[in-house]
């Protein structure tokens, strides 16, 4: 069926009397977050396919998720407000809440910043479109399998209301049974602000390890300041030889190597791993082993029994850890706060 008579024919079943049920389904785009979401499928047994796609759907075939478009929407209980566009002009600023069955979405969302500027798609068509392969076949008489298809109507994966797109903006509630966050416009997503960032004084904006922050080297401390002395750890090794880990010299800057942490394998204390970052993609988090296991290795977001991040407090202080050398030889520091400003008053 070509796309002209789909529109047709969705624009009639919006003007009857007594129109059809309305099915709402959802995407979420991981495709930023340059993640591997393998560990999904061999931990929680999710399997997002060979696209790092999520889909879901508040509605259920039986026991059976909704196929809309060749694609499975996963049976999980959704709401949505303000989608409507307000008279006003302002651009709509949706809530999506989620269920967070035993805290599984929590604990994803925890390992990939909130999902900001993560793609969500809403979609919507009528029963009646739905795909043939959403209801049962039957057999006759003779034992023969009948096709009976779409009852409701003539299944049409071209007819269906317009997508909405919208992205993440932030997670604005989490309690043990839900997720909500607020979705925003592209438009407003590529909006900037003069300076562009916030001018604190005694914090650094920069994303550690990242532009601006450009500090490459080995791990110094952890989320809460700790040293990884602490730990018992006395040096820095790396998974494949327990070798110590080796400092790449690049304009004059150490450089730490290390290898990406998978599941499949044991560590030692001291490993040193790497997990890819999503706002900068080439920016990754370091992962320091703290207790020797083998596999399946858990995931270093969630076990801190078996894992420490490499964080920074973001201070002043912080900073000159990492770049006292810098500081002795002339060539200042990269910290992102504005000193000056603290005795600034406000007008």
């Amino acid at each position: 069926m070509d796309s002209d008579s789909a529109k047709e024919r969705i624009t009639d079943e919006i003007f009857k009397l007594e129109s059809d049920a309305i099915i709402e389904m959802f995407e979420i785009d991981f495709s930023n977050l340059q993640n591997d979401f393998s560990f999904l499928d061999k931990q929680y047994k999710i399997n997002l396919g060979s696209e790092p796609v999520y889909r879901f759907c508040s509605s259920v075939n039986l026991t059976n998720p909704i196929i809309w478009q060749g694609k499975q929407y996963q049976p999980l209980p959704v709401h949505t407000t303000d989608f409507e566009i307000p008279s006003d002009g302002r651009l709509p600023r949706p809530k999506l809440i989620i269920a967070n069955p035993s805290g599984l979405l929590s604990t994803i969302v925890l390992m990939n910043y909130d999902f900001h500027g993560c793609k969500v798609t809403r979609k919507r068509t009528f029963v009646k479109f739905l795909d043939d392969a959403n209801f049962r076949d039957r057999t006759d008489k003779n034992g023969a399998v009948v096709k009976e298809g779409n009852p409701s109507g003539q299944a049409d994966p071209q007819a269906f209301l317009p997508d909405e797109a919208f992205y993440i903006n932030k997670k604005t509630a989490e309690t043990r049974e839900s997720l909500e966050f607020e979705l925003t416009s592209i438009l407003e997503m590529e909006g900037v602000r003069f300076p562009a960032r916030e001018m604190l004084a005694d914090h650094c904006s920069f994303r550690y390890r990242g532009l601006g922050c450009n500090y490459c080297g080995i791990p110094c401390e952890t989320e809460t300041g700790k040293s990884f002395a602490e730990y018992g750890i006395s040096a820095y090794t790396h998974p494949d030889n327990d070798a110590p880990i080796q400092l790449a010299n690049q304009s004059g800057r150490d450089i730490i190597e290390t290898i990406k942490w998978s599941v499949d394998r044991g560590y030692n204390k001291g490993n040193v791993v790497n997990w890819p970052g999503h706002k900068e993609p080439l920016v990754p988090s370091l992962f320091v082993c703290v207790q020797t296991h083998e596999e399946p290795s858990p995931n270093p977001y969630i076990s801190k029994e078996f894992w420490i991040m490499d964080s920074c407090q973001k201070t002043l202080n912080a900073c000159l850890k990492r770049w006292g050398a810098e500081v002795r030889s002339g060539r200042g520091i990269p910290f992102g706060g504005f000193p000056e400003t603290d005795g600034m008053k406000h007008a």
